[in-house]
């Protein structure tokens, strides 16, 4: 693997090379930092020792000139420097090749296949230097951040409370003033959309220069939502509450996007939400909006909530918002026929709407699995493995029979991982445990009291609870709890301390709070608005 530092002034820039040498070379480089300016640029070298310096001349503070001869009268292990500049004049060259200079590029000229070709060269020469190969190994993404991300645009949790508590786990901060929400879809050129394999890579490659160019202005976070649209939360300060500052950070990454990868950015922007329990519904209304949007006016902001009806744009009789909660629910609780009913009703679908929009409707669950199951995408990749674009395939898909087909081999692999799941012993342990809670959900259950009933030991419980459930086993009584307190609410003409004596729970007041903390209102509310 090749380390790579980039050093520019220009902000866009510093990401446009970035994003292009990541679209190029993938996992076979290493961007090691993007500096925006020599001494910041000096730092990381003494720190990282990258391989290749890709440097603008011209910068504030020290240039790149000096930097390179810092480097060469300091720096014991020097790495090649390819200079980038605006201004053509031989002299800059001439000072460049005396520190050792592998190239010299004019940015008006420059382009993808120039800086391959040049930094090619630049390999073989590091390879002649170092005797070092490229080294193919990819890191893994955080599969249970991204899970948590998708969860929490989908409606997958019950309060701020669980939200807040899940993040901390995962060492994720959303302390904010307020959150937004952006559903962004991306147009392919009709060239891009020729290669379907290639259209998959690219779509992750501009996922990333999007979040980069957000990063700029605000801390957010994008998860991938499917082939075409992503989701991104935006945690903003009292001071980033203007509108005309998200539409101006979106319009930034859609120029850099249609510059760099020659695709069109489309933005629906949801409404403003005080807490992370807002989140889904503020998503929602992101998509209504992004269906809004044109060729004129690629960035709309939402004016109302439609939660109930929205839905990814295209024409349809289903709601992948409640397709994907219905998803999640049956794979959390390994309910394999809820899994293949809802299967059934995007077969269903696709046979009644375009290709277009029933292949974004599988990728919709193609991306689920990916942040809904450890080890998800190996999952998938092992499914289509006699396949030769493996599971991004789907793109290249022409027929409804030939996605009819896909997506039942797409359900056959999870059932197939869910059956794995049920049958393995120690996840066993932990499903008897949970029929047990939910068979005894009015007593006063503890650890021990369940461990005892099942026949394992409490801190074997305990362990195999947070490596197969999302939740704590105190978490889910709890939950477990609320809900059957929601239903008796609900249907049966109980008093707040009547049902907290049925529930176990300790007294009135607690069981308010807890109650509370879990759904976000009290008990009494509910009570007081059915009279």
């Amino acid at each position: 693997m090749y380390k790579i530092l980039i050093v520019d002034d220009e902000s866009l820039a510093r990401i446009g090379l970035q994003t292009m040498l990541t679209t190029i070379y993938g996992s076979n480089i290493e961007i090691v930092g993007a500096a925006q300016n020599g001494k910041e640029a000096l730092s990381i070298i003494q720190s990282a020792r990258p391989d290749i310096v890709l440097t603008d001349i011209k910068m504030p503070v020290m240039d790149g000139l000096e930097l390179a001869r810092y480097v060469y009268e300091h720096i014991i292990q020097k790495p090649l420097f390819l200079f980038l500049t605006s201004y053509e004049d031989f002299n800059y060259a001439r000072e460049a090749l005396k520190y050792h200079a592998f190239d010299y590029l004019m940015k008006m000229e420059f382009n993808r296949d120039i800086l391959k070709e040049i930094l090619n060269r630049a390999f073989r020469e590091v390879d002649k230097k170092m005797n070092t190969s490229i080294d193919e190994t990819v890191l893994p993404p955080n599969v249970f951040i991204n899970r948590f991300y998708y969860f929490l645009l989908n409606g997958g949790y019950h309060s701020d409370e669980q939200i807040f508590e899940l993040a901390e786990s995962f060492g994720q901060d959303l302390k904010a003033d307020s959150f937004i929400t952006v559903s962004l879809q991306v147009q392919y050129s009709d060239n891009s959309e020729s290669v379907s394999n290639q259209q998959y890579h690219l779509y992750f490659s501009i996922l990333n220069s999007v979040k980069m160019v957000l990063e700029m202005h605000f801390k957010c976070y994008i998860t991938a939502y499917s082939h075409q649209l992503m989701g991104i939360i935006l945690l903003l300060t009292e001071n980033e509450n203007d509108p005309s500052l998200w539409k101006s950070a979106l319009l930034d990454a859609s120029l850099l996007c249609r510059q760099y990868f020659n695709v069109q950015l489309y933005s629906g922007i949801g409404k403003k939400v005080k807490s992370p329990m807002g989140i889904s519904p503020s998503f929602a209304t992101a998509q209504q909006a992004l269906k809004q949007t044109t060729d004129k006016n690629l960035i709309v902001l939402s004016t109302c909530f439609e939660s109930s009806q929205a839905a990814p744009p295209g024409k349809s009789d289903i709601n992948i918002t409640d397709i994907n909660k219905t998803l999640i629910h049956s794979i959390e609780r390994d309910d394999i026929p809820l899994f293949h009913r809802t299967i059934e009703i995007l077969i269903s679908s696709i046979n009644s709407s375009g290709i277009e929009h029933s292949i974004n409707l599988i990728s919709c669950v193609l991306h689920l699995i990916i942040n809904c199951l450890e080890n998800g995408e190996r999952i998938l990749q092992e499914a289509f493995e006699d396949q030769e674009l493996n599971y991004p395939m789907l793109y290249s898909l022409k027929t409804r029979d030939a996605l009819n087909n896909y997506l039942k081999r797409l359900e056959k692999c999870i059932t197939d991982t869910m059956t794995n799941r049920i049958n393995d012993p120690k996840y066993k342990i932990v499903l008897d445990a949970k029929k047990y809670i939910q068979n005894h959900i009015y007593d006063k259950l503890t650890l021990n009291d369940v461990a005892k009933a099942i026949g394992v030991s409490q801190n074997y419980l305990s362990a195999l609870f947070k490596i197969y459930n999302q939740l704590g086993f105190t978490n889910y009584v709890t939950k477990l709890k609320v809900k059957s307190a929601q239903t008796l609410l609900a249907k049966e003409h109980l008093k707040v301390y009547q049902i907290s004596e049925q529930l176990g729970f300790d007294n009135p007041q607690y069981f308010s709070k807890v109650f509370k903390k879990y759904t976000g209102y009290s008990p009494s509310e509910i009570i007081y608005s059915g009279d």
